[in-house]
């Protein structure tokens, strides 16, 4: 699939701000000593103004505070200029209420002043309503690139003393506004009572989304976010997109798979998905664009292409807990969690070890479930934990694996969540994402029973503390292990004997005399589907959903895409498919009388 993007560089993120006029803004955060103290002056009548931003300690002697302004003013409006005569002009500040002019005998320090209610700032003859920690948009960009059929939403939003935010969507296909040439259009702060003076701009959307159209393409799009404390509105915030809203890709193979998904599900059925969505950090290089991933365009593997994919799967398949696996940091931080939250989810992050910043991520629909507990292991770090004793006495003779095991920075994250409409129901999910190596099937077993070990301590704990309540088991990821090899083997069948072939896939690291048994009941929710992961170089079943059968029965899987949709633009990624990895999906229902 060919596609053309259109990119206009002449638009800015980056802000020229015009705040608002008539007030002094007071910032303070409780418990700290010192405020910020910021208005505009106009030192002279045909000028635009200049902002003048203070930082004074609350306990400053109130005529000193005021001497301050009154001085940091006078330096501007008196500031001698080669072509001019100048005249120095005298300020006068002073501060008042509904009662008059305030004495600063009696109000003694800074903090008297700002806070006395209904406080006036005057200098010479410009008056300034003084308000403290109004509420404030600090940062805010639009999620681009901009495709039709996907969501947009503020990103990276920061509010200060706000509780919540009004947002408006707009776009504007005039030529005057979309053109190339065009400069000059950044985000702009606006008194509340204004509002940009194009008339061509287009409201298109209320709240935290928008999603474009196809009569949108080649628009441009403005975003207004106000803050709110109550009845107390900030100064809303203009922004402007930097590039034109862009026909989206042809998704109809995810399309496809969504239509068994089209609403929400409800008690007893849960959705699980799980999903490796390929981290930023292992797609934005020199050696994955040419290499790894030879056939996907460089613009499909950008990480601010790649998440506007990956949140629509999210958003659409309507799943209730959602394990993931290679989650950026900086993804989870500023796109996922954000986005997940308006949805109604709640999110934990686990970072792997070692030096890489990307790990696993668990999403819960919080309408469904409460956390309850957390644990987060990294393995490399633990495997001399007591937990571990029986792993680490069948590897610590041999000195080359115990160095490779020390190397692998693998993690697993568990969470226990109980059910809000049946709260003796709980349930333990652990996301992991075991070694990759060809050579390393007796690592992955040695990860795996490390995984269940966790689980296994986990379960007895909740057991004892919540002795009314069932506790299921869900082991989800990326195990870079096919069927019929040992991990698989080990989960569904609960054992594994000393003589297994997997024990010898490495010769010089042969773990001999070790067998391993579970006593969880697993089973696959989505089988062992011919592919979940589809490269040029590599494609096979590598992700599975191991749910408690004592539990759950398996009520709906998901189809996968078929061989025709992976292969239509060779592999994954492209520009269809955000990531090498396909998206595990199924739903599970409660077995009744568990408790």
């Amino acid at each position: 699939m060919n596609r053309c993007r259109l990119v206009v560089r002449s638009f800015s993120n980056h802000p020229t701000i015009v705040r608002m006029r008539d007030k002094a803004v007071v910032k303070h955060v409780e418990g700290e000593e010192r405020f910020t103290f910021s208005f505009i002056f106009k030192v002279k009548s045909n000028s635009p103004g200049r902002q003048f931003n203070l930082s004074r300690s609350l306990v400053e002697d109130s005529s000193v505070f005021v001497n301050r302004i009154q001085a940091n003013v006078e330096k501007i409006a008196n500031k001698k200029t080669k072509k001019q005569v100048h005249v120095d002009q005298e300020i006068k500040v002073r501060f008042s209420d509904i009662n008059g002019a305030l004495d600063l005998e009696i109000n003694k320090t800074a903090q008297d002043l700002i806070f006395t209610p209904g406080v006036k700032m005057s200098v010479n003859e410009e008056e300034y309503e003084v308000q403290v920690n109004p509420p404030v948009v600090e940062e805010v960009k639009i999620s681009e690139p901009m495709l039709t059929d996907t969501l947009l939403y503020p990103a990276k939003l920061r509010t200060l003393f706000a509780a919540e935010e009004h947002i408006t969507w707009f776009v504007n296909k005039d030529p005057a506004e979309t053109s190339p040439s065009v400069s000059g259009k950044k985000k702009v702060r606006l008194d509340s009572s204004s509002s940009p003076s194009s008339s061509s701009w287009e409201k298109r959307a209320h709240g935290f989304f928008f999603r474009p159209e196809n009569k949108d393409i080649g628009g441009r799009v403005r975003l207004d976010v106000t803050p709110t404390r109550g009845e107390v509105l900030g100064d809303t915030m203009s922004i402007y997109s930097s590039s034109l809203v862009e026909a989206g890709p042809d998704t109809s193979a995810t399309l496809n798979r969504q239509a068994f998904t089209k609403t929400n599900t409800s008690h007893p059925i849960l959705r699980v998905m799980t999903y490796n969505i390929l981290a930023d950090l292992y797609a934005d290089s020199d050696f994955s664009r040419e290499n790894l991933f030879p056939q996907c365009p460089h613009f499909a593997l950008e990480y601010q292409y790649r998440v506007r994919l990956i949140i629509n799967e999210l958003v659409n398949f309507h799943p209730d807990i959602i394990c993931l696996q290679e989650t950026d940091r900086k993804v989870f931080k500023h796109d996922l969690l954000p986005v997940l939250e308006r949805l109604g989810f709640d999110g934990q992050y686990c970072k792997k070890g070692g030096q890489v910043d990307e790990g696993l991520s668990l999403f819960y629909r919080k309408n469904r479930f409460r956390l309850l507990h957390t644990v987060n292991t990294v393995m490399n770090e633990n495997l001399e934990n007591p937990k571990f004793a029986h792993i680490w006495g069948a590897v610590k003779e041999n000195a080359g694996l115990v160095e490779r095991l020390m190397k692998r920075t693998t993690a697993v994250s568990l969470a226990v969540l109980q059910s809000v409409q049946d709260e003796g129901k709980l349930v333990i999910v652990s996301n992991t994402h075991l070694y990759f190596k060809p050579d390393a099937d007796h690592i992955r077993l040695l990860q795996i029973e490390m995984c269940l070990t966790e689980i296994k301590a986990l379960k007895s704990e909740m057991e004892a503390k919540y002795p009314e309540s069932s506790v299921a088991v869900l082991q989800c990821g990326d195990f870079n292990s096919t069927p019929p090899f040992g991990v698989l083997k080990y989960c569904t069948e609960g054992e594994i004997a000393a003589d297994y072939p997997d024990w010898n896939s490495c010769p010089e690291e042969k773990i001999s005399g070790f067998n391993i048994r579970h006593n969880f009941n697993l089973g696959s929710a989505t089988g062992t589907p011919k592919y979940t992961n589809y490269t040029a170089e590599f494609k096979d079943c590598l992700d599975y959903i191991f749910y408690d059968k004592s539990q759950f029965t398996v009520d709906q899987v998901i189809p996968f895409p078929s061989d025709d949709e992976l292969s239509l633009n060779v592999a994954l990624p492209n520009v269809s498919f955000p990531s090498d990895h396909i998206s595990c999906v199924a739903d599970l229902k409660w077995i009744d009388n568990q408790h």
